[in-house]
């Protein structure tokens, strides 16, 4: 009896597969796949066609993955990896040139604060070959999936087919309008107007202080922490901010700085690029930019 065929399609389709596996549903896959529901629906249809199996139960809520979907996704992770060496490996035909495609994934705040005044001016003179794209966003990029080449995160990570490191801890602050630190200081910390981010899904260390220490409810709630520093430097109140953007921001000052969380700073790429010049060059300089913020 013929066993499963997967076909030309294969890689494809185990793609999407760990796309739903990992998102949770055919819809919030198809949105990191940057392709339609109907498409993940239809290439889970003939993945399970051609393996002969029931990968998800579908329902009215999310699709469950059958015991047969967990069982292939250790496999199927293994592919991923392969696959992704295999392009790696491919990429820049001369392997010792700094020239190329770099996709460095982080948060519009870095992007636009640090890395592109501080990082992008010197390897643009010093490599006129190499291109770098800021992909961001607060969710984590899948760097196995090829979404982007670096990234960085404020959380560790320990998947084998990635490395990575920390490159800074950040102080925080309360951060205010300038020129109000001395109006927003003579009021209590839970009298205060405070501004606060909310990442669905997402728990933050600045998050966590807040419910430990400020009894009221937040003023403004905003799911963008440039949403959150525009209405500080406006005045509408105060937040929990690195305390390194009072020194380039002109529009912010420090409230106070004691007893409040540090953020971790972690730079991660996939290891089998890590030595690839372009590579290198783009992680030392973030990883310089960014600890630069510490001084």
């Amino acid at each position: 009896m013929p066993g499963p065929s997967l076909g030309r399609a294969a890689w494809d389709d185990v793609r999407v597969l760990l796309a739903v596996l990992r998102h949770g549903s055919f819809t919030a896959a198809a949105r990191a796949l940057a392709t339609e529901q109907s498409t993940v629906s239809r290439r889970i249809a003939a993945l399970e066609a051609a393996l002969g199996v029931a990968l998800f139960e579908r329902g009215r809520r999310a699709p469950t993955p059958t015991e047969a979907a967990r069982r292939l996704r250790p496999a199927a992770e293994r592919v991923e990896a392969e696959v992704g060496q295999l392009i790696d490996a491919a990429a820049d035909p001369r392997p010792d040139a700094v020239r190329g495609r770099v996709r460095v994934a982080t948060t519009d705040e870095l992007a636009a604060h640090v890395l592109v005044p501080q990082a992008l001016p010197g390897l643009r003179a010093a490599h006129p070959e190499l291109t770098v794209e800021l992909i961001t966003s607060y969710a984590a990029a899948d760097l196995i999936g090829h979404q982007a080449d670096v990234a960085v995160r404020f959380f560790p990570t320990t998947r084998g087919e990635l490395v990575g490191r920390r490159i800074a801890r950040l102080p925080t602050a309360i951060l205010c309008a300038r020129g109000k630190a001395a109006a927003w200081r003579r009021r209590p910390l839970t009298e205060l107007d405070w501004i606060e981010v909310e990442l669905a899904g997402l728990a933050t260390p600045e998050s966590a202080w807040l419910a430990a220490h400020v009894a009221r409810p937040p003023s403004l709630v905003c799911t963008s922490y440039q949403v959150q520093l525009a209405a500080i430097r406006s005045g509408l109140g105060v937040g929990v901010g690195p305390r390194a953007y009072a020194r380039f921001d002109r529009g912010l000052d420090v409230l106070d700085g004691a007893d409040l969380p540090a953020l971790d700073v972690y730079l991660v790429t996939r290891r089998a690029i890590r030595h690839q010049p372009r590579i290198a060059v783009v992680l030392d300089a973030v990883a310089a930019a960014i600890g630069a913020l510490v001084a």
